[in-house]
Order: C-alpha cells, then structure tokens, then sequence
C-alpha cells in the first residue's frame, strides 16, 4: 500500500545520526540543537531561528511577538490546520477567518472587506506552497506570519516561501519534506524582526526546545534537501501529465514559479469518496486535504468562507515522496489518469 505518509520510514544512515546522539550525555537541547538551527539558517535562509518542540508552541510565540492588546482581531487561513484557530484562541486575540480561492486554493484578499472586527495580523498558510500575490500581501498593511510547513521550495516571482510575513513557521511533523519526528522551526527571514525573535529565545524555557535526540534526525534529512525535492518535482510533473487525461484539476503556482512538493492536491470533480474507493482498490492510499483543518471543525461559522468549505469537499491529496520507487510511481501516475 503507498500512503501519504511515506517518510515515517527512516533510513539507515538517518537513525545512526539519532544513535549518535544517544550515546551522548545531552537528553534534552544541546549540541545537536544548536547545529541543526545552523544548517537550517544556511539552507533556508533565515536570519534567526529557534527549534521548538511543536508547531503549537511556535506559533504561541509568534503571536506573543506581535505585542497587540487582548482581543484584538487576528485573520486566520480558514484551510489552515485547526491548530493555528486554537492557538490564537489561547492567546486571548479573536479568531476572523480569510476564505481561499476555490480554483486556485490561495488567499482571497476579497473576503478581508467582510471581516469584522478588522485584524490586526495575519495568520497565513501556504497551503500546497501555492503563495499569495505579495504586493497585495503587503498592501493590507499587516503584521503577518506565515506557516510555510507545506511550501518549502516553493516561490512566486522572486519571492520564497517564508519571506512573506514578519516570523515564519516550519513545522518538523510526520509528512514534512524535512521532518525531526516532532517540531517545528520559528524564524525570521529579514533582520529587522530578528533582534524580536532574539529576545524571546532568550526567555524561554529547555522544555519548549527541541531535544538533540529530534535534531539529530533533522540534520540528517536537511543533507538531502535538494535531493528530495527533485524527486517530488519529478513525480508531480509525471502525476500533472497523467492527470491532464480527466476532468479533475490540481493547483499551480500563479505567475512565474513553483509550488512546495508537500503531497499531490486533486481537485475532485465528482464525488470524493467514490475517487478515494477507486484509488485504495488499486493500492494507494489518499487523505482529504483539509480533513484537520479550520473550516472542518464542527463550531466552525456557516455563512462564511464558501471557497475553503469547496477546497475542503473537493480536495484529495495523492502522495509525493523521494521513496516511492518508480513502480509505486507508475501505479499512481496510472490511477490518475483514469480517476472516475
């Protein structure tokens, strides 16, 4: 069975850096830590990074480092996961939801005019690393961080994933194109919110940091990056093609660009459950994209963000990954193509 979740497995040579570690003394943020927020500086391009011990907690300091009054109004991406709602919830500002495009799966600055109370921030989320226009970005004069967990690689007329908002956040989940088996990243690209980031760093507590044990895995996948996202990029034009044969669609970036390599998103044409039943009876497993996210959770509002409730109806992710083999590759290559 090919599933989405593919890198759960480890290789050799990425759990003998984690048994490394082990025979070391450090138990908790150490050495490895400091070397894994190194190279993820280097490769990312980031002015300033903390590793964290969840994307919860990343975001629980980027919406600290926004300095804004209690209850003030933050727009969160209605497609993002159900977490960044609960986060800013917790953080006493109020929730206000920025609806998708339903054909391009990116940010409608349209349904800002809607909101009310206005926000004062932005949560944005790259979904598929499909990045919003960042001149209107900028134009609605925000604080924004950006949680660029399924967009890495991806960029959009010159501007990268991660350089759109104040603070960004890489998640190191299950799933992730660089994974610690638990984590997150919370950086600044440029070096005016860095000394900002900076102080918070020093605050804080070695229980909110990521352990050497975690890091240990994260230096091992940074040093095949680029590797790994020529292969996903290989699979996804092979997938685009196949594809392209059915009356179902999937998402590109707008403009000049590439998208992140995160997973394969179809937009379902049909009913998503008879597509689902068709692709596990050839043995391939697929997730709805936006099973976990805002816009599915049970409380969430009726009468408002329409273009997400659509994306999250319609949307199957179709799994990407450098270790699926050309074989596995040529199965789901064959079940798109012929998708009912």
């Amino acid at each position: 069975m090919i599933t989405p979740l593919f890198c759960s497995f480890i290789r050799r040579k990425d759990m003998d850096s984690v048994l490394n570690c082990l025979v070391t003394d450090s138990v908790g943020p150490g050495e490895y830590t400091e070397k894994f927020i190194k190279a993820a500086r280097d490769v990312f391009g980031y002015e300033y990074a903390i590793a964290l011990r969840s994307p919860y907690s990343a975001l629980m300091l980027a919406l600290r480092s926004l300095g804004l009054e209690p209850g003030s109004a933050i727009a969160v991406s209605a497609v993002a996961p159900a977490y960044h709602r609960l986060a800013v919830q917790e953080a006493g500002f109020l929730p206000v939801y920025a609806d998708y495009d339903v054909e391009q799966c990116v940010i409608d600055f349209e349904s800002f005019a809607a909101m009310e109370p206005k926000p004062r921030a932005l949560l944005l989320f790259d979904a598929f690393g499909i990045l919003p226009d960042p001149s209107a970005l900028k134009a609605l004069g925000l604080s924004v961080i950006e949680d660029m967990s399924q967009a890495l690689g991806a960029e959009r007329e010159g501007t990268k994933a991660g350089a759109l908002g104040n603070l960004c956040i890489y998640g190191l989940e299950q799933g992730s194109l660089v994974t610690a088996g638990g984590g997150a990243l919370l950086a600044a690209q440029g070096k005016r919110d860095a000394p900002v980031l900076k102080n918070l760093a020093e605050t804080l507590p070695p229980e909110l940091l990521m352990t050497d044990y975690n890091a240990a895995l994260g230096i091992a996948q940074l040093k095949d990056l680029s590797s790994t996202i020529e292969i996903r990029r290989s699979q996804e034009a092979k997938f685009q093609l196949e594809l392209a044969r059915t009356r179902h669609g999937t998402f590109r970036q707008i403009g000049e660009g590439t998208t992140g390599t995160f997973a394969f998103p179809v937009s379902i044409e049909s009913g998503m459950r008879d597509a689902r039943v068709y692709a596990k009876k050839n043995g391939i497993e697929t997730e709805p994209a936006f099973d976990g996210s805002v816009v599915a959770m049970t409380d969430f509002p009726e009468n408002i963000c329409p273009g997400a409730r659509a994306l999250a109806l319609r949307c199957l992710d179709f799994p990407v990954h450098q270790r699926i083999g050309g074989p596995q590759a040529q199965i789901i290559a064959r079940v798109l193509a012929t998708l009912p």
